[in-house]
């Protein structure tokens, strides 16, 4: 009698419309018309609410065919949306914070992911790093203008050294592992996988220092104003999809880390490591505003904006959708 019971569960579940797996939550397709959307995003977990939503079916249950574009850094998926090759794309608040201070007219939906770990400076203990201030007058790797960067200027500043006090050298996202392992820069300010990447292949030659309580990396969705404003239903859709996933990781952590790891090449057992560093939540925290108000006199302060004035980045928050779909999850003050 037990036996049948279980195997009856999995029939009732579909019969009352309760999702069995998936984000779906009727067991029928969607047959309503279908809109295409392209999303670039960067590497790592921090892209983990987009690849669920896309392999789970969120957003195919809203009527959306996204197109997943693939980019090796936040920000250049970012200079994608920019550029004009995709219709959305995800990236920390750095490189938004700086597209908006040249002028960009950008509408930043929420926050998908946050993380007060996922940024680290890693080093090599054969050129004289063991500690923090070790790091004055050495040549430290970077992706300039990513929030990496400020992370670096953010820690350094905290252990008394100075922007002028380094070498700072230019590194895109994809040669950074490089850059280190070889020698050519001292040291790194990155982000995941890259920290996990460097620290098993450097062993006991490398030291990482971390930065809790200096900052706290947004990783948000983003379009043009232009496309929010004429697609709003579409905006709704997306948000309702990205909410579904954080639903799903919730309710199925396991397969959830089983499906990101295929999705971004990364083993899980190593992904299962990283994944506590993350809260993948859908939200519009006033934390994100207050933290592009302070990267934006950082940018000012280190002349990497021609722009003399903070911006009211409000106006570049576009809060009506997940105002619609989710309005507790939206905290900023106005």
């Amino acid at each position: 009698m037990k036996k049948l019971i279980f195997l009856l569960i999995p029939i009732v579940l579909v019969v009352i419309g309760i999702p069995v797996g998936g984000c779906q939550e009727q067991p029928e397709e969607y047959t309503g018309p279908v809109e295409k959307v392209t999303v670039a995003i960067g590497t790592g977990p921090v892209t983990t609410l987009i690849h669920i939503a896309s392999a789970k079916g969120c957003f195919e249950n809203e009527g959306l065919d996204v197109v997943v574009q693939q980019h090796p850094s936040g920000k250049a998926a970012f200079n994608a949306l920019v550029e004009g090759e995709a219709d959305l794309a995800t990236a920390a608040e750095t490189p938004i914070m700086l597209a908006i201070m040249r002028g960009e007219k950008i509408g930043i939906l929420a926050t998908i992911s946050s993380s007060e770990k996922n940024k680290m400076i890693v080093a090599r203990k054969d050129k004289g790093v063991s500690i923090p201030n070790d790091l004055k007058g050495k040549r430290i790797g970077v992706t300039v203008g990513s929030s990496a960067d400020f992370f670096m200027d953010s820690f350094l500043i905290m252990h008394g050294i100075s922007r002028d006090e380094v070498e700072v050298i230019n590194v895109g996202s994809n040669a950074i592992v490089d850059a280190l392992t070889s020698g050519e820069v001292d040291a790194v300010s990155t982000w995941n996988p890259y920290i996990s990447i460097l620290q098993k292949g450097l062993g006991d030659n490398g030291v990482t220092f971390s930065g809790e309580r200096i900052y706290r990396e947004t990783f948000n969705i983003a379009t043009k104003q232009d496309f929010a404003n004429e697609n709003p239903e579409c905006i709704r859709k997306v948000l309702r999809a990205l909410i579904k996933a954080h639903e799903f990781i919730e309710e199925n952590p396991d397969e959830a880390q089983e499906t990101v790891a295929g999705q971004i090449g990364m083993d899980k057992a190593a992904l299962n490591e990283l994944w506590q560093l993350y809260d993948f939540k859908v939200t519009l925290d006033q934390s994100l505003l207050v933290e592009l108000e302070a990267e934006a006199r950082w940018a000012i302060r280190n002349k990497l904006t021609e722009a003399t004035e903070i911006p009211n980045y409000l106006d570049y928050i576009y809060m009506d959708a997940l105002e619609e779909v989710r309005p507790e999850a939206v905290t900023i003050i106005r």
